[in-house]
């Protein structure tokens, strides 16, 4: 028996396995894994999005970036295997390739940033049937940090945390209820609310970098080696806040303060990693099957 034919079999008893139908909804029936996936698709659109528009200021950018790294050598050689690739294409069709491509990217920029706007909402709409779970999480955190044995100082800062990731989720609900028109609000009281909903989420954030910059210094005082880039328990947050910290900025701003392009990049980056771990998971499960 080939290799191929056994590839092929494996394939055939896997896709008829339920159980990996079970695996790959996991991700999905896992409320805080599919917000996850959700923003990194979200944001990378946009990002992609972003990317396409400016691709005349992008390949000046690379341009530029190319020259001072010296690369020119390596771009003649890129060149010379187009220009030969070129030959092996008749001209019509070659022209009417590029045309057809060119053409093809501001509606493909178009449509992603609608499919950004729509999975914004989606998001959004889906954390507002976690209210209640999230209340009763922030009751019993918050019983919990009280009657510790901890500082009053840290007791304070933690429930601080507990109210402002509590309490940005009603605040958001509101706004996006007033903005689509379900309440009697006007589109400034839903930008509003929306603010509102950020500035507390800036406060978390905030005080999820002091935790965890407070916990890095700890391991080094006490002379234990960081490892940032094998201690997932400390990286994945820490990528994600610290990049999710300039968002609560710009969100808490009636205005905005940062580009699309930059918007698109920090969130993309705030969950990729996580969305990555979860299908590696899922992956691995799959082939224990």
């Amino acid at each position: 028996m080939t290799k191929t034919v056994q590839q092929v079999q494996y394939l055939l008893r896997l896709l008829s396995n339920p159980k990996l139908y079970e695996l790959v909804n996991n991700p999905f029936a896992d409320p805080v894994k599919l917000d996850s996936l959700l923003s990194t698709v979200c944001y990378g659109s946009l990002f992609v999005s972003e990317l396409i528009k400016r691709r005349p200021e992008l390949a000046s950018l690379l341009s530029k970036l190319v020259q001072k790294l010296q690369l020119t050598s390596v771009l003649s050689v890129i060149r010379v295997y187009l220009a030969k690739l070129k030959q092996l294409v008749p001209e019509k069709h070659y022209v009417c390739a590029k045309q057809a491509f060119v053409g093809s990217l501001d509606p493909l920029a178009a449509k992603l940033r609608l499919l950004s706007d729509y999975i914004a909402d989606v998001r959004i709409f889906n954390r507002m049937w976690g209210l209640p779970a999230l209340l009763a999480f922030g009751i019993e955190e918050i019983k919990q940090t009280w009657t510790s044995d901890r500082r009053l100082v840290t007791k304070l800062l933690e429930i601080t945390d507990t109210v402002a990731i509590v309490g940005y989720q009603p605040f958001e609900n509101i706004g996006f209820a007033a903005e689509h028109g379900w309440t009697n609000h006007g589109s400034s009281a839903a930008l509003w609310y929306y603010v509102v909903s950020s500035r507390m989420w800036a406060v978390f954030v905030a005080l999820e970098v002091f935790k965890l910059s407070k916990t890095m210094v700890q391991l080094k005082r006490s002379g234990q080696p960081l490892n940032l880039l094998s201690n997932r328990e400390l990286n994945r947050p820490l990528i994600s806040n610290l990049a999710n910290l300039p968002l609560t900025v710009h969100w808490s701003l009636p205005e905005g303060c940062l580009s699309d392009l930059t918007v698109g990049f920090l969130g993309m980056l705030s969950t990729v990693f996580d969305t990555m771990d979860t299908f590696k998971e899922v992956a691995a499960q799959a082939q224990a099957l």
